[in-house]
């Protein structure tokens, strides 16, 4: 790859959002006296995904994910409490915890020794900027494309647009997207003419890897590529 910069996800791509939001749901679990069922993670995980992905699909806001998470999974679970004072210390809690997915810094090290590196997130800037800091990971960043900051999401054309207008006189094609979503990262880059790396986080099967120029199962793999 003929590369000159670097396009990289922040959460199950540098930060293992999953144990962040583990860590941060039960600290607020306690703080409620909110008891969850075996198996409660799996519903976040599927719950939290499917919002996500509808944010992805422009179907909903990130507002309506703040207030339909806690509500539909304490729905699922049975659980009776406030879910909206759950969301906002739950989101509070997950600022503070950064967990690092393994190898994340020593990637970001070589990268940014080669190329500007900068973030490409639909998440929070504070929450992504405390959590980068508070793991040892922003120093590695030339800078951040955030969507709440360019007004679309990953993966619409308009967000890689914005990114590629930031970094002109870099060709799309002299960009690389690394990340663990498929079609927010992979195939929203694609789209736009960019390279893409996928990041397998969840070492997922596929019949075909043809949505992605390269993929890897560990982030250090990346340092073979580019």
């Amino acid at each position: 790859m003929n590369i000159k910069a670097v396009l990289i996800d922040i959460d199950n791509t540098l930060l293992d959002f999953d144990k962040s939001a583990l860590e941060a749901m039960l600290i607020v679990a306690n703080k409620y006296s909110v008891i969850f069922p075996d198996g409660f993670f799996e519903v976040f995980q599927r719950i939290n995904n499917k919002l996500w992905s509808e944010l992805e699909e422009a179907a909903i806001t990130k507002s309506d994910i703040y207030k339909r998470r806690w509500k539909e999974i304490f729905d699922e679970l049975g659980i009776t409490a406030d879910h909206d004072a759950f969301e906002e210390d739950f989101r509070k809690e997950l600022r503070s915890i950064a967990v690092p997915v393994d190898g994340a810094e020593e990637l970001l090290r070589y990268l940014s020794e080669k190329y500007p590196v900068y973030s490409a997130s639909n998440a929070s800037k504070p929450q992504q900027e405390i959590r980068l800091e508070k793991a040892g990971l922003l120093k590695y960043f030339s800078g951040m494309f955030i969507s709440e900051d360019i007004g679309f999401q990953k993966p619409s054309k308009e967000f890689f647009y914005a990114c590629c207008s930031e970094l002109y006189p870099l060709k799309a094609e002299e960009i690389v997207m690394i990340g663990d979503s498929v079609d927010a990262d992979i195939i929203g880059a694609k789209n736009f003419g960019l390279k893409s790396i996928w990041f397998n986080y969840y070492n997922k099967e596929y019949d075909s890897y043809n949505f992605t120029d390269k993929y890897v199962s560990k982030l250090e793999d990346i340092k073979n590529i580019i």
